[in-house]
């Protein structure tokens, strides 16, 4: 499915209603150049959550915790990993119910990349403004939550 978002504020109601339509727990990758939006569309679907949540791009850290009474979110950023670089972080630490995992530059991981449900990729439109949103259902869930999210994303 593909979306244009024409505006900073487009992007961020975007994944609050993409957040509404998830089911945990979950795996979603991000990929796209360096400033095109993961980290706002990841900090926007996080404030929903806590609008006064401090979210910053967890690029030197690798991954950020937020835990919250209907989920615990683990926002990481693969950016400095070399590619396919094993015993990182082991995300199986935190597969379980309520947890949903948001990993920007998941192509540099091609064992995550093949478990993740959903993949988020995002790039610039010809105008230098508008964004172009692409998701794409990797798992049988993923595919299933983002049927649902087309048929009642207007």
């Amino acid at each position: 499915m593909k979306i244009i978002s024409k505006s900073e504020a487009e992007t961020e109601e975007l994944a609050i209603k993409f957040l509404k339509k998830i089911s945990l727990p979950l795996i979603i990758g991000f990929s796209g150049e360096l400033g095109v939006g993961k980290t706002q569309f990841i900090r926007s679907m996080i404030q929903t959550f806590d609008k006064d949540e401090r979210v910053k791009s967890p690029t030197f850290g690798i991954a950020e915790e937020y835990l919250f009474k209907e989920a615990k979110i683990v926002h990481a950023d693969l950016y400095r990993i070399k590619k396919d670089e094993r015993d990182y972080i082991d995300f199986n630490n935190y597969y379980e119910n309520n947890f949903l995992i948001l990993i920007e530059w998941i192509e540099n991981d091609s064992r995550l990349f093949s478990y993740s449900d959903i993949l988020i990729d995002m790039s610039l439109c010809k105008n230098n403004i508008d964004r172009e949103i692409f998701l794409s259902g990797k798992s049988t869930r993923g595919k299933k939550i983002l049927q649902e999210f087309e048929n009642t994303k207007n």
